[in-house]
């Protein structure tokens, strides 16, 4: 190999040894992909959506995030309550530091359980403070989820990350809400 080969196939490894590098550590620190598993965020999210999560977002009222339960199994949820939030359910109407929250993603599963005989989608429960470092997340797929009325508080060290785009299916591709 001549001087010029040498030199250029260095520099070639230089860049595929940086990509690399980027590749992971973005991977690392800044995003993630994650498949969808389950029903709990039914019609929001399907088994085998595929999504990105962002792992620098700061984690809002509503904003979606993958957390590790206490099972160690990633839970896809939808954070209903952070640090400092009064949280209730009464009548099925959601209340957010005593105010009422219109939750539009839930109509369809609304519409089905009300087709199906189910009077409501949520039981109540009374008002609790969501304490500090930690989140209330509840499924959309409110008959079907495994989530803070069962498995409590999620603390925000158990947040792999926010849902910030999916990928797949093709059709839903985009921004999620």
């Amino acid at each position: 190999m001549n001087e010029d080969a040498i030199n250029d196939l260095i520099a070639w490894m230089k860049i595929i040894i940086l990509t690399a590098a980027i590749v992971l550590l973005s991977r690392q620190f800044l995003f993630e992909p994650v498949a969808v598993h389950g029903q709990s965020m039914m019609p929001t999210f399907e088994e085998d959506d595929k999504v990105i999560l962002s792992k620098i977002s700061s984690i809002d009222n509503f904003d979606m995030i993958v957390f590790v339960a206490p099972d160690q199994k990633n839970y896809i949820k939808r954070v209903i309550g952070i640090p400092g939030d009064r949280v209730e359910m009464k009548d099925d109407q959601l209340y957010l530091n005593g105010k009422p929250v219109n939750e539009p993603y839930l109509e369809e599963n609304r519409q089905w359980a009300e087709t199906n005989g189910y009077p409501k989608l949520t039981t109540d429960f009374g008002e609790f403070t969501v304490p500090g470092e930690c989140y209330f997340v509840l499924g959309d797929n409110r008959l079907n989820s495994v989530d803070s009325r069962m498995i409590g508080f999620i603390l925000e060290e158990a947040v792999i990350g926010e849902v910030k785009f999916r990928i797949s299916p093709i059709d839903h591709i985009g921004t999620v809400k």
